[in-house]
């Protein structure tokens, strides 16, 4: 009788572990099936329309070409009242690539963000740290914790600023991973203090304009960057310590570059902006050491003369002896100066 009761518990236990097992699966399975049908679902509304991917392309090259803010949600209401296929798909849109670079932008999303719930993965914002009849970093925030790339243009600076927007809008969206900011010119600018605050999450960072003397504080808040791109000239060996992670590097050196120093000042133009990145010097000092499994690499953005073509070989030549890839691609034309809105903000080629 012991040993009836004995097996009965035995097979109970299999068949409690048997359906642990099955469970899972089970349901994994109604879980595909509802997804699938929902989708089906919704392929099925657009049915007899344009198919779903080409109004949704559609407007999205529409709406991340529009450059003026009253042009753009202009376009907005006239897609809205086309069809309810279109709407849908502009709602998603928007959402998606958010755009709050004016007083326009801002209101529209407020009233939007109270009927959606956020969505944004590419977001493009434009800050003015002087003007307090705008909208404040940390109004920003609470629009774009999803975000995964930020174009971010700061026309006005003020001392400490870009400690209050890593505190009050990157440092609040975790999954954050391409990054663009660009400061005004040098003379509008003020030097960035060592921040506590790090941002780990991004990899991929382009600082197309800085302050003086602050880029090495503004790379310490980013340790984890993989890629980066540089707009503006500066002395690479001074940023060693602050780029180990870094593999592949980006350079824009334009031929005729200009430098603003003080407001008053009459500009300094120098005939090519190779030399000021002192990259040979740099790479004696450690820049990009290359590993067997991950060589550095560092693409420079030259002017589209070969004007500059003896120092481009000397840098090529010290690359190759230090063991790091080297490509020059010749795209600048003369007193090229990086914007603040970048027209391919969101291009995913400019970090490779």
């Amino acid at each position: 009788m012991t040993r009836q009761v004995d097996v009965c518990g035995r097979a109970k236990r299999y068949v409690d572990a048997d359906m642990c097992y099955e469970l899972p699966r089970l349901l994994l399975q109604l879980f595909c099936l509802h997804k699938r049908a929902v989708r089906h679902k919704k392929l099925q509304k657009y049915r007899g329309a344009l198919p779903y991917e080409l109004v949704e392309k559609i407007i999205v090259d529409a709406w991340c070409t529009i450059g003026d803010a009253p042009a753009r949600w202009r376009f907005f209401r006239v897609i809205a009242i086309l069809s309810k296929v279109w709407r849908d798909v502009l709602h998603e849109v928007v959402l998606r690539y958010v755009f709050i670079e004016t007083m326009i932008d801002f209101v529209a999303y407020e009233r939007l963000l109270s009927r959606y719930d956020p969505c944004a993965r590419y977001v493009s914002v434009v800050l003015n740290a002087v003007d307090h009849t705008r909208f404040r970093v940390d109004e920003i925030a609470k629009h774009v914790p999803e975000a995964r790339f930020i174009c971010l243009a700061i026309t006005m600076d003020r001392r400490y600023y870009f400690n209050a927007i890593l505190q009050n809008l990157l440092a609040k969206t975790k999954s954050l991973t391409h990054l663009r900011i660009c400061w005004p010119p040098l003379r509008d600018s003020f030097a960035c203090p060592l921040s506590s605050v790090v941002i780990s999450s991004v990899t991929h960072l382009h600082i197309a304009r800085h302050p003086s003397a602050s880029l090495g504080s503004i790379l310490a808040s980013f340790p984890n960057v993989t890629h980066l791109r540089l707009g503006t000239p500066c002395f690479l060996k001074n940023l060693v310590p602050y780029m180990f992670t870094v593999r592949v590097l980006i350079l824009d050196a334009p031929p005729q570059y200009r430098v603003h120093t003080v407001s008053r000042a009459p500009a300094l133009i120098f005939q090519s902006s190779v030399p000021l990145w002192n990259i040979c010097d740099a790479l004696e000092h450690g820049l990009l050491k290359s590993t067997a499994s991950y060589p550095g690499r560092i693409i420079m953005n030259a002017g589209k003369s070969d004007a500059d073509k003896s120092m481009i070989t000397d840098i090529a030549l010290s690359c190759q002896k230090h063991g790091v890839a080297f490509e020059c691609r010749r795209r600048h034309p003369p007193l090229w100066q990086p914007s603040h809105l970048d027209s391919k903000r969101w291009d995913h080629n400019a970090w490779s």
